[in-house]
Order: structure tokens, then sequence, then C-alpha cells
């Protein structure tokens, strides 16, 4: 059971708790079949999952609860045994066996083991003994329910498994549960019929999954006190399967300080390494050789691998036998096949215990059978004990090309070695530098910032400064990462080493991206592209950047030319990755959101072609708005959840509040507000970081903010941007905050504020007019002048808007501008008018499941008077049920709704649009009418009604 492998819970928690991490679900399931069967029915449950999945202390947990809790009820159990399995009838002794009730600790495991040998039994001896078994079972449950339980049910002898599957098929109406575990991967020791008989129509199958790592992070927290972060528990769910049996093993062994730190692998626990000792002493010299082979060669282990490095000249031979003894096989899932070990920590093992020389003559036969060149400079390296200058300079030249294609993982591990194996300091530590460099480039933070100490110790140097400004730009530091850039500029030597300064340039271009920046990109990418040649990394990683720099000055028909340029110098790489992220940047903003989409889905992955997590996270987070925007939220929700796994593992806070701004914002709108609220707290940033940080993550709180109605809150956290986030004649922002502002103004009475800033915007010299834009300033215009008492000039501005967005897939935007043109006219009095824009907008909102604003839009409808078909109205409840001659107005329902929910008069107005001292005026005629004197009992009358 969990709990004996474990030092003791932590915070309160119990052994059941434990034991129930991940799988409450699970058992709640088990406890309704077992409250099924008490009510008179048979059921039989299989619980299905590999060793190590919790099966046993889950079904230890449920018999427990049936001897403590559940009165009346009797358990028999059994445990399957690979030994045990050669004595016929072996698991029906146990179960013939019919103490008293006891703790679950005594169920099958101190019942009677062993049968004498029979021989097998013919098809009429099994029905004997079947009779025997069900007689037996239907004494028993005249007295209360019977649990019959059988763990490993795979390793159970075939004989009892024929009677019990003839029992099985046969029992009706009775209070009987059969509940058996079952290892899948085992599953083939189980007879056919048998097997059949467990995963047809008439049992229940309960597979249990592997635990997440947020799980993880619950069981090292509550059990061993430790903190994990998102990384280690990500390392260990790969690294054991997510299986509780390894991971409680893990983490009981290890020293605490292992998960604070990055680590590229984890060792095997004491119990794998013991059973693998155990298999490779019984095993044939064949297979040992095999097997070593195959821990060498790792990813590259094909049959014509492992032949060559094993020397054994029938592999398939040694493949059958590794695979009885449950060891190895052979994957047939990957093309070509490769020989892979079943249990995790296995290859760790088999690695281990290979002797120094025979380890380095293994990697030196790897070297001349694999066919990827990184693989054979790997082993290569393995095989290198000592400094080597040669193969480090061969590492130099191969992280040279990968480089050239963007691959910087494998930029990283070249140069990485190539520094072990330096025989001068300096060259050993240049190498070093620029491995980090490489490993910040790919985007896996959490190792880079375990060597930033070791780069800040180092001797000042042009390198040295570009290294710690990169690392600070993708960590989100603004202030450190310009003055590590600017130091590692001044210091730099164009002339003399033109390809390291245009890497700094390089890292200058990203941090003005980060800045939002128009006039720094540009400048930085230019002095880039003229240091390098087309093709070069930074050449190309400038070029993908420099159109948003161009586009950030309004400078839109320039931008969109250089995208083109940009596609063609592009090669089908990686490097490819980083020119489809930035055009569709610029397609997004220009509301080309359809051709945004393409490029955002082509530049996300990075499993085939390499590439930057970086930019493949940019282009997630920027994919999930695009989602957003196009009215695909399922998709966004989708995408959000794909990409925060990989997020939070990278420790790149850089891009964390613009993927959690549309997360913020879509749970908000579907009224989920935990999940709105905690993806709000994750978008939050730290006073000095970067624009394009700050600003999703100001928009983040606002959409939460605005869509609970609160437009003080929504009004404080817009305000700053103004400053922040200008758009000017020479400056263009790109994120759409200015319509929302003006929006929070008005709802705020707020109107001269409001007029002055959307007249200033209006003004604003554009290069080229974007629907969008447009749109959004019509609308935030319409809601104004509608305000001011004009609504005839509010309804032009607001047709005018939905007259922009015509021809553009924008249901999210055209809902907004419908809901608030409704809510004016309604306002204003034009009742039909307003009736017919918040149907309008309540169909788009239904469609996007956004149910907040579902709801808005119906209690407008209702506050319009008009016939609102089947729309829900309380207030029309509370008359029928509790005064039916008394008829409140359509504005008055609406009032009394919000007040009688809890609503301040303030809320209730802004969530109405109306002036507070109207919602006064409608709550002092309520109250008359209803003959009451206070909040309080109005909102007993809405009990009274329910």
């Amino acid at each position: 059971m969990l709990a004996s492998m474990t030092p003791g819970p932590h915070h309160g928690d119990t052994e059941e708790d434990l034991a129930l991490l991940g799988r409450a679900d699970v058992f709640e399931k088990l406890l309704e079949t077992l409250r099924t069967v008490r009510k008179g029915s048979v059921r039989t449950v299989v619980l299905s999952g590999p060793q190590g999945s919790g099966k046993t202390a889950l079904l230890d947990l449920f018999l427990e609860h049936c001897s403590a809790v559940a009165r009346g009820v009797r358990v028999l159990s059994a445990t399957g045994d690979e030994w045990e399995a050669q004595f016929p009838l072996a698991g029906y002794s146990q179960l013939m066996v019919t103490p008293p009730l006891r703790s679950a600790k005594d169920h099958g495991r101190d019942n009677v083991r062993s049968a004498d040998p029979v021989g097998a039994l013919n098809a009429a001896q099994v029905a004997n003994y079947a009779s025997t078994l069900n007689a037996h079972l239907e004494g028993l449950q005249l007295h209360g329910s019977v649990v019959v339980a059988v763990d490993d049910v795979q390793h159970l002898d075939a004989e009892s498994l024929h009677v019990l599957a003839f029992v099985m098929r046969r029992l009706r109406g009775k209070r009987i549960l059969f509940l058996v575990t079952l290892d899948p991967t085992q599953a083939q020791l189980v007879p056919a019929g048998v097997l059949a008989f467990l995963t047809g129509h008439q049992v229940s199958r309960i597979p249990l999954e592997p635990l997440s790592p947020q799980r993880v992070q619950d069981l090292a927290r509550r059990w061993f006190g430790i903190d994990l972060n998102v990384t280690a528990a990500q390392e260990i769910v790969r690294h054991t399967g997510g299986w509780p049996e390894p991971i409680v093993e893990l983490l009981g062994e290890l020293p605490p300080e292992t998960w604070q730190t990055w680590f590229s692998s984890l060792p095997p626990s004491s119990r794998v390494r013991g059973r693998v000792r155990s298999l490779l002493n019984a095993a044939s010299p064949d297979l040992v050789a095999v097997a070593e082979a195959a821990s060498v060669l790792r990813r590259s282990a094909g049959i014509e691998e492992v032949a060559h490095v094993s020397g054994v000249a029938s592999v398939m031979d040694a493949l059958d036998e590794g695979h009885r003894a449950g060891l190895l096989g052979l994957s047939v899932e990957r093309a070509p096949s490769v020989v892979t070990f079943f249990a995790a920590g296995s290859a760790e093992s088999v690695y281990e215990q290979i002797v120094p020389g025979r380890r380095i003559e293994l990697h030196r036969r790897a070297a001349k059978t694999v066919q990827l060149e990184g693989d054979r400079l790997g082993h290569r390296v393995s095989a290198t004990p000592g400094a080597d200058e040669a193969l480090a300079a061969e590492l130099e030249e191969y992280a040279r090309q990968q480089a050239l294609v963007g691959a910087w993982q494998d930029v990283s591990t070249a140069l990485f070695s190539a520094s072990r194996l330096s025989g001068d300091v300096r060259a050993g530590n240049d190498r070093l530098l620029r491995a980090v460099d490489a490993l910040v480039g790919s985007g896996n933070m959490a190792q880079a910032q375990m060597w930033a100490a070791a780069v800040d110790a180092m001797a000042p140097s042009p390198l040295r400064s570009s290294v710690l400004g990169y690392l600070s730009t993708a960590s989100g530091q603004n202030h450190s990462a310009q003055t590590q850039l600017e130091m590692a500029w001044r210091t730099s030597n164009p002339q003399h080493d033109p390809v390291a300064a245009a890497q700094v340039a390089q890292r200058l271009v990203l941090h003005g991206v980060a800045s939002w920046d128009g006039p720094l990109i540009t400048r930085w990418a230019e002095q880039a592209m003229s240091l390098t040649k087309p093709g070069t990394p930074a050449h190309i990683e400038s070029e993908a950047i420099y159109g948003l720099g161009l586009y950030a000055q309004g400078r839109m028909s320039e931008a969109e030319a250089s995208y083109r340029l940009a596609f063609e110098h592009a090669s089908e790489n990686a490097q490819k990755q980083r020119v489809q992220m930035g055009a569709g940047w610029l397609a997004l903003r220009l509301d080309d959101a359809e051709t945004a989409l393409v490029n955002f889905e082509a530049a996300a992955p990075t499993e085939f072609r390499g590439g930057s997590l970086r930019i493949s996270l940019w282009a997630e987070a920027w994919l999930a708005r695009t989602h957003l925007v196009l009215g695909n939220w399922d998709a966004a929700a989708a995408t959000i959840a794909r990409a925060s796994v990989r997020l939070e593992s990278s420790r790149m806070p850089l891009i964390r509040p613009l993927l959690y701004w549309t997360a913020a914002e879509l749970w908000s709108l579907r009224g989920d507000w935990e999940r709105a609220r905690y993806y709000v707290s994750q978008a939050a940033v730290q006073p000095g970081t970067y624009r394009a940080m700050q600003v999703p993550a100001s928009l983040a709180r606002a959409r939460f903010h605005e869509a609970r109605a609160d437009y003080e809150s929504a009004l404080a956290v817009l305000q700053p941007l103004t400053e922040l986030d200008p758009w000017t004649d020479n400056r263009v922002s790109f994120w759409p905050w200015q319509d929302t502002y003006v929006n929070a103004l008005v709802m705020t009475d707020q109107l001269d504020v409001a007029d002055s800033f959307l007249t200033a915007f209006e003004h604003v010299r554009r290069e080229r007019a974007v629907p969008s834009d447009l749109a959004r300033m019509a609308w935030a215009r319409g809601r104004l002048v509608a305000a001011q008492g004009d609504s005839d000039t509010a309804r032009e501005h607001f047709e005018t808007a939905l007259g922009h967005l015509r021809g553009l897939n924008r249901p999210y935007l055209r809902a907004r501008v419908s809901f608030a043109f409704g809510q004016s006219m309604r306002r204003a009095g034009k009742r039909r008018l307003a009736s017919s824009l918040l149907r309008v907008a309540r169909d788009l909102y239904d469609s996007l499941g956004a149910a907040t604003y579902v709801e808005r839009c119906d209690r407008e409808l209702k506050a319009t008077g008009l016939d609102v078909g089947n729309l829900p109205d309380p207030s029309d409840v509370l008359a029928a049920v509790t005064q039916p001659q008394i008829q409140l107005t359509a504005q008055e329902q609406s009032v009394a709704e919000l007040v009688a929910a809890g609503s301040t008069n303030k809320e209730a107005a802004r969530a109405l649009f109306l002036a507070e001292k109207t919602v006064q005026y409608h709550l002092t005629r309520i109250y008359g009418k209803l003959g009451i004197r206070s909040r309080s009992e109005l909102a007993a009358r809405f009990r009274l009604s329910d």
C-alpha cells in the first residue's frame, strides 16, 4: 500500500487521503457500485493498470471501507501469484476460506495460499467447483452483501479463473460484487475465454490513469513536505510514466535538494535496480549483451544497431528471452522498430552496472553504427573520458551547422560537450557561454538559469554580457537586460568580429520587441543584418522581427513588404518558424486573422524540425488569441491548456501574461470565475517588467472586472496604459484596449475624460484603416454619445461599427458591439430596436459559450418589457407566488432581481447601464408595490419564490 512506502503525511493528511490522491473519482465509482449491489444486483468491476499504478492500494482501501464502514458486507478475497499459478485451484482455496469480518490487512493476505496439485480439471469438474462456490456465495448473501475481491487476477491459476468466470456469468439478482484488478500489460496470461468475459459488455472496466504533474506536486508536498516546481513534476511523470509506486520511491530516496535544480535525467529507484540486477543475474550472456547495447543506444536501438554493438548474432532470440522475463522487448510503434525496456528506470539500471571499460567500448561501437551525426558525436563524447581538442572542434563545427537551421537544443548539447573536452580553459569557457546562449535560444530556460551563476562568475567580456542580457530578456527582466546588452555592444568590435557583434544586436532586437519599441527594433535589426549575410542565424532572426518594428511605427506597407521578403529568404527548416511567428503577429493586427491562424499553427510545433521553444510558445499564445478573435473558443481553451503545460515547465515569464490574458478573458466570459481568477493571478507581473508583459497582464484583470460589471476596478487597471502604451502618430499600440478604456470611463460617468481621450485617439494619423480598429472607435463613440443623451447620433456610430465588421469573421467583437448598441438603445427608450440588437448579441454570445454575457443579455431583454419568449423571469415568479395582483414593470423587475441577489445600487446601475439615482427610484417603487421596506425583505421574497 502507498502508505507503507512513505515517511508519513504532512499538513494533517491521512493515509487514506494519500492513497486516494488522483483516485478519488475511482473510489467513488466503487462506492456507488457497492450501493447498487446492496439493493439486490450482481456487478463485476475490473480495475486495470500496470504495476505501480496503485491498484492494490485502492483495493485494500475499498475492502477496509467494506469492513469498517459498510455494515453487513462480507468479503472473500484472493491474491494472484506467479508461483502459485502452477497449482490448480490455489485461488479457489483462498476464496473458500470464510473468516468472520476483519480488517483489510487480513483479507486474502492471511488466507490459505496453496492447494494440492490436482492436475488439469475437465469441464464437469469445473462445473462442480463452480456450483460449490455459487452455493457458498448465495448462502453468504442471505445475511448481507458479499464482495469477492481478486488482486492480480492475471496471476491466478487457470482452473480458479474458469470456476470464477463460470459463477460470474450465472449469478442473477444477488447482492454480490466481484472486484478484480488486472495488469493489462500481462493480460495474455489470462485464459482467452475468461479474458473475453472480463473485457465484455457485462463487466464495468475502470482504468487507472497516470498522475498528472499537478497531482505529483500535491503528493510531494502533502506526503514528503517537498515543494516541487512544475518542471521537476513533469520530469518525474516523464521518467515514471506517472505511476504512483515509482514516484513515491523516487521522492523518498533522492535528497530533497535534487528537485530544486535542473536535472537532465533521474536515477532508477533501488527497487528497480534490484529487480534489474536479479533479471540480469538469471539472464543468458546474449540477453545481458543485448540489454547493455540497448541501454547505450537508447532511441537508436534498432535491431541492426543492437546486433552490431552487442556482437550477438541472434538478437531476436535474446529479445524473446527478455520479453518473457519482463525486461525488454521490441517496440513497433515507430518505424523502424526499436528495442525498448518495459519498466521506467530499467535502461538506467542496466547502464549503471556496465563496467567503465566495456561502457567506453560499447559507445565506440555505437558511434560507428548510428546514422545521425549528432548521435555519433554523442557516443564519441561518451567514449572520451579526457580532453580531446580535435573532437571538441568537430562538435563546434556541428553546432555551427545546427545553428544555421535553428536547432538550438542540438547546438547547446554539442557546445557543452565541446567545453568539457577543451584542453584550454579560455576556449572551454567560450564554448560554455555559447552553450548557455543556445539554451536560451531553444527556450530551455530551466537549464539555462542553472548556469546563470557560473556565467556571472566568469571574467567580463562582450559574450558574457550578451548571454546574461539574453537570459534576462527571456526571463522578463527589462532593466537588467538593457544594462547587460548595452554593455555587450559597447565592448564588442564589429570590425574585428562582426558575427559576435551581430548576435548582440539581435539580442537587442528581442529586447525591443519585449519593450514594443519600434525604433529600437528596426535600428538593431538593421544593424544585425548589415553585419551578417542572409541565411545566418542573426540575420534571419532579425529579419523575422523587423516587420513588427516597422508596424510599431505605423509603417504598415513596409512591414508587409518586409515579411514577403523574409519568406523568400527563409529555408524550410526551424528558422522559418521565426518568420511565420512574426508574420502571424502582423496579420492578426491587420485583420487577416485567417492568415495569422495558418502562420501560428505552422510556427507552434517543434517536435519534428527542432526550433525554439520560446518561439513555439509565443506562437501558441497568439494562436489562442486568434482562436478567441475568430470565435473558436473551444480551440482557444485547448490551445491554452496545451501551451500552459509547456510554458510552466519552461520557466519563461516573458510569455506568461500573453497566454493567460486570453485565458482569463475566456473563462470570465464563460462564467467560470474560479478558473478566471486563477489565470488573472498567473498573468500578473511585477513593476519594471517589459511592456509586452505589463499590457496583457493589465488586460487580463480589466477583462475580468468588465465581465463582472465592476467598471471602477477595470478603469483603475486600464488608466496606466494611457502612459505605458500610448498610440500616437509615430507609435502604434499592438494591444486593443482603447475601446475598453472608453467604455469603462462612460460606465463610471467620466464622460468628459472619455470624450477627450477618444477624440485624440480618433485624430491619430494612420497610414491605412484597419476595419476592426475603426469598429472599436465607432462603438466607443456610440457608447459615449448615447450616455450624453443623443441616441440618434449614437445609433449612427453603432451602425457604422457593425458596418466595419461586415465581411469579417469576428463574432466576439460583433457581439460586444451589438450588446452595447442594444443596451444604449434600451436606455434611450427604443425598446424594439434594443430587443432586436440584444437578441443578436445573445445568440452570438450563446454560440461562443459566453454564459456571463448571455445572462446579461437576458437581463437587458427583460428590461425592454417586450415579449422575451422563454427567457427566465424570477421577478414574475415572485409576483405570481406571493402577490399575483402586483405587476412590476420590466425595468423594475430587472432592478429587483439584481438587488435581491445582493447587488448594491451602484452595481445594479452599472449592470443595467442606468444612473444610480434611477436605480434608487425604481427600488422605491418596488418597495411600495410589494409592501416592504428593506433589501433583506426583497431578498426574502425571492427566496420564498424559489
